[in-house]
């Protein structure tokens, strides 16, 4: 039997790393620049592509999970990650920065496998669960707080003792991350569901049984919302720091600070929206479309008062909005898919959204590039309101019945 606490401490650690792995690293953008001599675009180029690698092999990872354990995917991804890392440290150190580029991108398609183990492993334990919201927007709060603190070190390591120690701090998190996980998901997982009886106070009941069908459409409607939400969270995040330090004249160092910012109190509202998700179960997904709006709007005065200092500050909170979301749709996922069922759902959500979030970036600054920031943000912001759209097809819908005829299911 597993420990849920234990579970969660692991979880959050592990997504932590991963984090710094996938969000963080573009931070070493300018050492690798002076390092490797690579442009802005190879460099742009080299980040997304690792970022569709991770696409692409993600579904592949969910399979596995359903079929093998989340244990065997956590730990063998994220030790198969920090060894890529390794190598490309070596590379570093060698100066053989074409080699090293190519592990950095092969790396993202291990780096895939332990997002979906951590899922399921928290599914296993959590389901059924009263703070089942609160587990996750605990480790949704990981993302942005890894990156955020990743954003920070990394860069300083390598100022001070070059690019090749910075990834081998890297791999060395990875490491201590896939050891936390082989201990906390060393047990098979067990999840839970509500046996109502009349007269009868409510209890858990351990279950083993055929995996049922997947509600697809059912959940249809959120995945869809997702990739446009998260189009515009790594829009808006992306481009942030370039927008102060161009656009508006911030310093570098304050433009880096206020991304930090940005990522540590966006993990402190994910967590808030997972406590909300848990309180308020049937109003997950109104939830939802309320800061998929505010962030909608955020953008679109943004894009209209450009001219003015205020817009920076609107900006942030658009940014922290839109990637406070992540909780809920998570939340709403697990709690109406099969905990046997995670794994190939998880893979298909998290493919479809790192698509989105690839994809964002690159059209929105080719578009500011052309005809300015202020169309960039109109187009962001017209984004989340499609996502608000595509969510409110199923705020009707009250996600607490499909768990209950879920988990009868799986009696």
């Amino acid at each position: 039997m597993r420990k849920t606490w234990v579970v969660l401490v692991a979880s959050v650690f592990a997504q932590a790393a991963i984090s710094a792995l996938q969000l963080g690293l573009p931070a070493l953008g300018p050492a690798i620049h002076l390092t490797a001599g690579f442009d802005t675009a190879t460099i742009g180029l080299l980040f997304g592509l690792a970022g569709v690698a991770a696409a692409v092999a993600v579904i592949a990872w969910g399979h596995i999970a359903d079929r093998t354990s989340d244990r065997f995917v956590s730990v063998v991804g994220l030790l198969v990650t920090a060894g890529t890392i390794s190598l490309a440290a070596l590379c570093a150190l060698q100066g053989q920065f074409i080699w090293m580029g190519a592990l950095l991108v092969i790396s993202g398609i291990s780096a895939a496998a332990p997002s979906i183990g951590i899922i399921k492993g928290m599914s296993g334990s959590f389901t059924g669960h009263p703070r089942l919201g609160l587990a996750f927007g605990i480790r949704q709060a990981a993302i942005p707080i890894g990156a955020g603190l990743a954003g920070l070190a990394l860069p300083f390591i390598a100022l001070q003792a070059g690019l090749s120690a910075a990834l081998i701090a890297l791999a060395a998190a990875l490491v201590a991350a896939g050891v936390a996980m082989a201990y906390a998901l060393r047990h098979p997982g067990t999840h839970h569901h509500r046996v109502h009886r009349k007269g009868v106070p409510t209890t858990r009941v351990p279950t083993t049984t055929p995996k049922p069908p997947i509600p697809w459409r059912l959940i249809a409607p959120i995945f869809g919302a997702a990739i446009l939400l998260t189009a515009t969270q790594v829009g808006v995040t992306a481009l942030l720091s370039l927008y102060l330090f161009t656009e508006r004249n911030w310093s570098y160092g304050a433009a880096a600070i206020a991304f930090t910012f940005v990522m540590i109190i966006s993990g402190a509202a994910r967590v808030l929206m997972g406590f909300a998700a848990d309180r308020w179960p049937r109003a997950r997904v109104l939830l939802l479309c309320a800061i998929g709006t505010l962030t909608a709007v955020l953008l679109l005065i943004v894009a209209t008062t450009g001219q003015y200092q205020i817009s920076a500050v609107l900006l942030i909170i658009a940014a922290i909005t839109g990637m406070a979301w992540a909780s809920l749709t998570i939340t709403v996922t697990v709690s109406a898919v099969p905990t046997a069922q995670i794994g190939q759902v998880q893979g298909v959500y998290h493919a479809m959204c790192w698509i989105g979030g690839g994809f964002s970036p690159i059209i929105i600054g080719l578009l500011v590039q052309q005809y300015g920031w202020s169309l960039g943000w109109l187009l962001l912001g017209i984004t989340a309101i499609c996502g608000v759209l595509v969510a409110a097809t199923r705020i009707r819908t009250v996600f607490v019945a499909p768990i209950a005829v879920v988990e009868q299911t799986m009696v």
